[in-house]
């Protein structure tokens, strides 16, 4: 692992041997630390994949809160993360010197909805998985506030929420791993089944593991693993199915 100092955006770097890959960018969730992604980047490390764990506002070197897991600091930062982070992701790649065309990205939790915001946004990145996050951010923004008794939003904080919303833009046409344990109770699936129909496409594989709870299972790195590999051994045809 090698991790950069003295810089606007760190990051943590573990560099790959297969040249041909994609770079995998991984984002954490809300309340994670890229401390607790060091054994996955290792894991995809011995597959030949160069990764880069990037530092999240609010968490690890950037400015970390108390507790993350305030209802009120949720609430008013959750979002405002989750766009700062899609909007640096041009600066990391500049500072990085690496194209877009090389990147695949990926996000658990709120790293999903960080991933498949950047995914969305730039067409020429290769492909996403997101794991129990959401691709439909105006849908699971309302399904936030059902569950915690607020109102709705306003005007202007909708037309915010929709310049991010994944589902707002038009599909690459890049493949796409979807998974989402069927109990979670921390971001509704939902989320995920609208980003899938969004896309409507055979390269979108959406799994769904059953009795999982909101959690990044070692059977979902296995999956995860088994579907990048898949990728660069001539595809894999997307399909939906529940896992046991």
């Amino acid at each position: 692992m090698r991790k950069r100092e003295k810089v606007q955006l760190p990051y943590h770097m573990y560099n790959g041997s297969d040249t041909e890959a994609p770079i995998l960018f991984i984002y954490h969730g809300w309340g994670g630390s890229t401390a607790g992604y060091d054994d996955l980047a290792k894991e995809l490390q011995k597959e030949g994949y160069k990764v880069v764990l990037p530092d999240i506002m609010h968490h690890d070197s950037r400015n970390p809160i108390a507790n993350h897991f305030d209802g009120k600091s949720r609430q008013q930062l959750f979002w405002s993360t989750v766009f700062q982070t899609i909007d640096e992701f041009e600066f990391l790649i500049s500072d990085l010197a690496i194209a877009m065309k090389h990147i695949l990205v990926i996000g658990s939790s709120m790293g999903g909805f960080i991933a498949n915001g950047i995914f969305a946004r730039y067409d020429e990145i290769q492909g996403l998985v997101n794991v129990n996050g959401s691709g439909a951010f105006m849908l699971s923004e309302e399904l936030f506030r059902q569950k915690d008794g607020r109102g709705t939003l306003t005007e202007e904080e909708k037309e915010r929420v929709k310049a991010y919303d994944p589902v707002e833009r038009k599909y690459s046409e890049a493949p796409v791993l979807l998974m989402h344990g069927d109990k979670d109770t921390i971001i509704h699936v939902e989320g995920q089944h609208a980003y899938a129909a969004h896309c409507n496409s055979p390269l979108v594989a959406f799994d769904i593991y059953k009795d999982v709870n909101h959690q990044f299972t070692a059977d979902m790195v296995e999956g995860m693993k088994s579907w990048l590999n898949e990728q660069f051994k001539g595809g894999r045809t997307g399909k939906y199915k529940l896992l046991e």
